[in-house]
C-alpha cells in the first residue's frame, strides 16, 4: 500500500475527537466541540473540533490542521514520527518508503563521527582532564555523546571501514573541507558536542577549542548542510523537550556547557542558540512545548542585549518572557561551579523580562535628567512597540509610568505611539528661575565671598553650571569682564548675557548676602528632592523584582536624604 492510502487510513480508523480529548477537556456545542486552545493561553474556548470534516481551528490563535497536524504541534515532532505514532494507534502497519539517500548518507557519517570523536575523547587523558575539570561529568559526557577530535584526526578512515561515501556526501556533512583536490577534516584538537534533531539525530557539531589550543575561534558550528540549518535548531533541544513540556517553561541560554551543567543538577527544561543571536524560528520551535520562556543570559553587557532581543522575539510571537541572571556569577555554568544549589532559587525568582530590562535601564540613572530619560526611552520604546498583546502592553505602559514617571503618548494610531518626557520648555519654572536667580546674584555681587559659593552638584543645568564654574575660578572679575572672557562659549555666553539684560529688581549689596543664601538652600532642597525622586522609584522597581538586597540600600539611603531635607527645611 502507497503511503498516501496509508494515511488516508490512519484518518479513517483515528477519530479526530477521541484524539484531542486525551489533551484537550472538550465540550459539545452542537455539532461541534469546544475547549482552550493547548497552542496559546486563553480563557473562553475558541478551539473548535468538527468530527464532520475531522478538522480543528482555533479562532483565537488560527491554528487549524487534521489528525496529523496536531500531534505535530502537539508532540513537538515531524510528519514522520506523526506518521509513526498515528499507525500505531491506528493499528496500521506502515510500508517503508525508501528514504532520501543523500540525507540518510549524511546522518550517518555524521553518526560514525559521533562515535569516533566519543571514543577519542575517552583516550585522550589532556582533552578528558579538560571535560572534566570543566565540571561535566562521565555519565554527562555519554549522556552528550561529547567527544574529541584529535590534533591529527582519522575520521575518514573510520568513515570509510563504515561504507562507501562519495567526495560530495562527505563535504555536505560539514565535517571535511576539501584543499587541492584532497578531503581534509574541519575540526582538530577541539572537544566536539554533537546537536541532536527533535528526533535525536545528530545533524551537526559545536567545536570548542581544548586546552592549550589558541587556533581559530573559541568556538565553531558545523556550516549550513541539507540538514543542519543553525537559526532553526537548538542545542539541547532533544534532550530538554520532554522536561520543557513537563514543566510548561523553557530556559534558554548562552551555550552548550551551561545546558550540560544545568543538566547535571536536575535543570533539564534549558536550551542555548548555536554561537549566534536567538531566531523567531528557534522560538517558533518552541511553542508547541510552551509559550513560557525564560531568558537566563550571561551577566555581561552582551547578555543584557541578548535579553532585549529575546524579550522583541518573545512578544512578537506573543510568547510569555521572564528574566532572570546568574550574577554575580558571569554564566550559568560559573554559578553551578560555585553555587550548584542556587541556579533553582535564582529560576525560581524570575521575573517578567519587561520588569528586568525596566530595571537595568533606569539602573544608575537620573531620573531629572533629560539626557538620561532619553536614554532611557531609546531602550524601552522598541521594547514596548514589539509587544502585540494590548492588554500585556498597557500593563506594561503602567509599570513605566508608575516607576519613572515617563508617560507613553496617546495618539489615535496605537502603533505610533511616542514615549514623552519633560523639556527644557516644560521644566519646573521656581526651580529653573533659581538657578538663574541664584547666579545673577553671584554675577552682581561687589563682593564674591567664599560663602556665597556651593559644590556645583547643585546646579542641575550643563549650561548654568559651566557659567557658575567660570565663576568660581574668576571671582575678582566683574560682570562685562566675565561676558567678555567666556566668548569661547557661544551658548554661555548668550545666557549669561540674558541675565544681564533681564536683571530687574536687584537687591542692595546688604540684602544680597540674606537672598544668595536662601537661593542656596532652595537649590540643596531640589537637588536632594531629585536624589529622593530617583530612590522612591528604584525602590518600587525592586519590589517589582523582589530584590530585598537593592530595596534595602536604596531605603537606607532614602532614610538618610530626608534626614538632610528636614535640616535643610529646619534651617
Amino acid at each position: 500500500m502507497q503511503e498516501g492510502n496509508q494515511i488516508e487510513e490512519i484518518k479513517e480508523r483515528i477519530d479526530i475527537v477521541q484524539l484531542i480529548e486525551k489533551y484537550v477537556k472538550l465540550k459539545q456545542t452542537g455539532k461541534n466541540f469546544s475547549g482552550l486552545c493547548p497552542f496559546h493561553k486563553e480563557k473562553t474556548p475558541s478551539f473548535i473540533v468538527s468530527p464532520d470534516i475531522q478538522r480543528y481551528k482555533c479562532f483565537g490563535c488560527g491554528r487549524s490542521g487534521d489528525i496529523f497536524n496536531f500531534v505535530q504541534d502537539i508532540e513537538n515532532i515531524d510528519f514522520v514520527e506523526a506518521l509513526e505514532k498515528l499507525a500505531k494507534t491506528a493499528g496500521v502497519e506502515l510500508k517503508k518508503s525508501s528514504p532520501n539517500t543523500k540525507f540518510k548518507e549524511i546522518k550517518e557519517v555524521n553518526y560514525i563521527a559521533t562515535k569516533y570523536y566519543y571514543n577519542q575523547l575517552l583516550k585522550s587523558p589532556i582533552a578528558l582532564s579538560y571535560v572534566l575539570k570543566r565540571g561535566i561529568n562521565k555519565e554527562y559526557i555519554k549522556k552528550f555523546a561529547l567527544g574529541y577530535a584529535p590534533k591529527y584526526p582519522k575520521l575518514i578512515s573510520e568513515i570509510k571501514k563504515s561504507g562507501n561515501y562519495s567526495k560530495k556526501v562527505l563535504l555536505e556533512s560539514g565535517l571535511f573541507i576539501e584543499k587541492n583536490g584532497i578531503l581534509k577534516e574541519k575540526f582538530f584538537d577541539r572537544i566536539m558536542f554533537p546537536i541532536r534533531s527533535k528526533r535525536g539525530d545528530v545533524i551537526a557539531f559545536t567545536a570548542r577549542q581544548n586546552a592549550g589550543n589558541e587556533y581559530g575561534p573559541k568556538y565553531m558550528n558545523s556550516p549550513e548542510t541539507p540538514i543542519f540549518h543553525k537559526s532553526y535548531n537548538l542545542f539541547g533541544q532533544y534532550e530538554s523537550r520532554q522536561e520543557i513540556r513537563k514543566q510548561d517553561l523553557v530556559i534558554i541560554c548562552e551555550g552548550s556547557t551551561d545546558v550540560i551543567s544545568a543538566h547535571q543538577v536536575g535543570i533539564k527544561n534549558i536550551v542555548a542558540p548555536l554561537g549566534t543571536s536567538l531566531t523567531s524560528q528557534q522560538l517558533e520551535s518552541l511553542i508547541p512545548l510552551t509559550k513560557n520562556i525564560l531568558l537566563f543570559f550571561d551577566s555581561d553587557s552582551a547578555g543584557k542585549a541578548a535579553i532585549v532581543r529575546g524579550f522583541e522575539l518573545a512578544s512578537k510571537l506573543e510568547m510569555n518572557p521572564f528574566a532572570t541572571s546568574p550574577s554575580p556569577y558571569k554564566d550559568i555554568d560559573e554559578l553551578i561551579q560555585n553555587e550548584p544549589s542556587k541556579i533553582s532559587e535564582v529560576i525560581n525568582n524570575k521575573v517578567e523580562a519587561f520588569s528586568f530590562i525596566l530595571a537595568d535601564t533606569i539602573k544608575d540613572r537620573d531620573l531629572n535628567k533629560l539626557e538620561d530619560i532619553d536614554k532611557i526611552k531609546k531602550i524601552i520604546l522598541p521594547v514596548l512597540n514589539s509587544v502585540k498583546d494590548i492588554n500585556t502592553k498597557s500593563l506594561y505602559i503602567k509599570k513605566l509610568e508608575e516607576i519613572t514617571g515617563i508617560t507613553y503618548g496617546n495618539t489615535k494610531e496605537k502603533s505610533n505611539m511616542k514615549l514623552s518626557s519633560p523639556t527644557k520648555n516644560q521644566t519646573n519654572p521656581l526651580i529653573e528661575s533659581t538657578e538663574t536667580r541664584y547666579l545673577q546674584l553671584l554675577l552682581f555681587a561687589e563682593n564674591r565671598k567664599e560663602e556665597y559659593f556651593l559644590d556645583e552638584k547643585y546646579i542641575s543645568d550643563k549650561v548654568q553650571q559651566e557659567i557658575f564654574s567660570f565663576i568660581t575660578l574668576n571671582r575678582t572679575l566683574t560682570k562685562s569682564e566675565l561676558f567678555e572672557k567666556i566668548n569661547t562659549n557661544i551658548e554661555a555666553q548668550k545666557v549669561l548675557e540674558d541675565m544681564i539684560f533681564n536683571a530687574n529688581k536687584l537687591p542692595k549689596e546688604s540684602e544680597l548676602e540674606n537672598e544668595l543664601l536662601y537661593l542656596q538652600r532652595l537649590l540643596k532642597v531640589k537637588y536632594y528632592k531629585q536624589i529622593q525622586k530617583n530612590l522612591v522609584s528604584k525602590i518600587a522597581m525592586s519590589d517589582e523584582i523582589e530584590d530585598e538586597e537593592e530595596k534595602s540600600k536604596a531605603l537606607k539611603q532614602l532614610q538618610k536624604v530626608a534626614k538632610i531635607l528636614q535640616k535643610l527645611k529646619n534651617e
